[in-house]
């Protein structure tokens, strides 16, 4: 699916929220990030909306364009927290989305082989010069 990034998910959804009743720093900034272009979002802003389930059909793309390129991109929290939280994404929205899905298995498909070579090969070598443990 192809979107328009000038665009902002209140758009895109022809869903415009009213302002928050709710005193919360989280509602604010996700009813702030749904009035933004799609295309200004950070990887802060999508991992946020992502992890709060806001407007997935159109902020995922550009999340798998992210973490395609690196799948540790972090926004303002640990590396790996944008495809943290696109994992726990609801295995509905991958079944409509197979294509989004398909990218997902590839990235973590890539991870599982390098974490098989860490594991396998790469951890016992680095154990052997620096006698410390990074075991997983």
């Amino acid at each position: 699916m192809s979107v328009n990034t000038n665009l902002s998910i209140e758009q895109l959804e022809n869903d415009f929220w009213s302002d928050p009743e709710i005193e919360s720093s989280l509602v604010k900034k996700c009813h702030e990030l749904r009035k933004r272009s799609i295309g200004e979002l950070s990887i802060e802003d999508l991992r946020l909306l992502i992890g709060q389930q806001i407007g997935l059909p159109f902020i995922v793309p550009l999340a798998m364009e992210y973490l395609v390129k690196n799948p540790f991109n972090e926004g303002d929290l640990f590396k790996g927290a944008l495809l943290s939280n696109v994992l726990r994404i609801d295995s509905a929205f991958w079944a409509k989305n197979q294509d989004l899905y398909d990218v997902l298995f590839s990235i973590m498909n890539d991870l599982a082989q390098v974490f098989e070579l860490y594991q396998n090969d790469l951890l016992p070598k680095w154990e052997k010069v620096s006698n410390k443990s990074l075991a997983l």
